[in-house]
């Protein structure tokens, strides 16, 4: 794989930075009269002029990544800065603009750059949100920047660490695809993406700011998902604004997925197509993955986890009554999650932690599965409240105490620290008299149809 430097001789960073490559490495000029140099996989190009003129620059290099080492100048960050993005203009004024305006991006080598940066630079570093050109290359391309001054653009320890950062460039690993997310809203200088990019295995393509979003069309945010070769959209969601709703809508009905960093999170070691599988047959199958939590149990995170193992294939429903998932959740909660890990199931878990649905693949026995689940969710209740189940009828009798208000007041209990204790089962005495919790709890019995369950 090879890749190609630019550097521009108006541009005071781009020197610096090509200054300091031809003192970390043993260039071999190539090509005199392009100006082109050579080092193991690596060419450094010369380049004349601007580089948002140069959209033609790759034509008659062959390369596969294209790496522009330029300046950053900013009026709203003026501390020190090293930044990375993409090229590409969506709008101008507020008006449209004509697709194919969007670069080819490199999400595995914007990856590895901005995690070497952040290893070796003493200043922030940031991603920015796509932004001006040059977007007519046919070659995946970024900008790396040193910014946000012109005291910082000569900085010689600055000009090292890029130089650094880009010679230690892996071209495997920048071949090598990744997770990739195109990322919506926040400001100009993407934090909250950038803290996604290196705290997760997750990598970015284009990247578009709040204030760029009203620009986009469902044409436009194809062409970015097509460029950036992503799977899913990663929101800013606390500044994405009056836009994020048509936007998620838009990219839902192109197919992609929308994931939260929880979602990222919570995939943990799932392949990551074995993830979006499991998302995408969800959603064929008319399930709302949207706004829930989609749970891969422990068991089946280890068998998908195995070489060679996958679950591309169908999943059936095993349902069960919601009552009897909700009151074994209200019971004890963190029983009933250690039971749905130990079993082979995809499950679907509000915010609030209710878990709505639940799935197995379509090798595995789902009657047997369901069986076992209500064997083990019979189980919990037994340990905290009366339980009666009748096989034969598959019915399942729930008795549970509960205190009753009406029935402490009716003997002389007045609302407050008292009424509190007795709610927690302690006995009181009001007026000499000791009142117990039995004296004021109710039963009340529910039944439980375990013939659909």
């Amino acid at each position: 794989m090879t890749t190609t430097i630019a550097c521009s001789d108006i541009d005071k960073a781009s020197e610096n930075i090509k200054n300091r490559l031809f003192e970390l490495a043993s260039w071999n000029l190539c090509l005199p009269e392009k100006r082109l140099w050579r080092y193991k996989h690596f060419r450094l190009l010369e380049v004349k002029g601007r580089f948002v003129d140069q959209n033609n620059l790759d034509h008659d290099i062959n390369a596969d990544l294209l790496i522009f080492a330029s300046r950053h100048q900013s009026e709203v960050r003026k501390e020190p800065l090293i930044t990375v993005h993409y090229t590409g203009v969506i709008c101008e004024e507020g008006r449209q603009l004509n697709a194919n305006t969007l670069a080819l991006a490199a999400p595995s080598a914007l990856k590895q750059l901005a995690t070497s940066l952040t290893q070796y630079a003493t200043v922030g570093v940031l991603m920015e949100a796509t932004h001006h050109g040059p977007y007519g290359l046919k070659t995946p391309s970024l900008f790396v920047e040193i910014g946000s001054s012109a005291k910082e653009w000569i900085r010689r320890d600055l000009g090292t660490v890029v130089a650094q950062a880009i010679l230690s460039l892996d071209p495997e690993s920048t071949r090598r695809q990744c997770a990739t997310a195109v990322g919506f809203g926040g400001p100009h200088y993407a934090v909250r993406h950038t803290d996604v990019l290196l705290r997760t295995d997750v990598c970015f393509g284009h990247v578009f700011s709040t204030h760029q979003l009203g620009c986009l069309t469902e044409k436009r945010i194809s062409e970015a998902f097509d460029k950036s070769n992503a799977q899913f959209a990663y929101f800013d969601r606390r500044s994405a604004g009056k836009h994020k709703k048509p936007i998620e809508h838009m990219v839902r009905t192109l197919g992609y997925d929308v994931l939260t960093l929880a979602d990222i999170i919570e995939r943990k070691k799932i392949p990551w197509d074995q993830y979006f599988h499991i998302r995408r047959t969800l959603r064929q199958n008319g399930v709302a993955v949207d706004n829930t939590y989609v749970r891969i149990s422990l068991k089946l995170q280890r068998e998908l986890s195995m070489a060679g193992s996958s679950v591309h294939q169908q999943l059936n429903q095993v349902h069960l009554d919601p009552l009897l998932i909700k009151e074994v959740q209200k019971a004890d909660h963190d029983s009933f999650k250690q039971m749905a890990e130990i079993e082979r199931i995809v499950y679907l878990e509000s915010t609030d932690g209710t878990i709505s649905a639940i799935f197995v693949p379509a090798d595995v026995d789902a009657f047997a599965i369901k069986k076992s689940l209500v064997e083990a969710c019979i189980a919990i209740l037994k340990r905290h409240c009366e339980v009666e189940y009748l096989p034969s009828q598959s019915k399942l009798y729930i008795t549970t105490r509960k205190f009753n208000p009406r029935l402490a007041e009716s003997l002389g209990v007045s609302r407050g620290p008292l009424f509190a204790k007795l709610a927690r089962g302690e006995p009181i005495k009001v007026n000499d008299k000791v009142i117990k919790p039995e004296d004021v709890f109710t039963s009340v019995k529910k039944v439980i149809d375990l013939t659909h369950a």
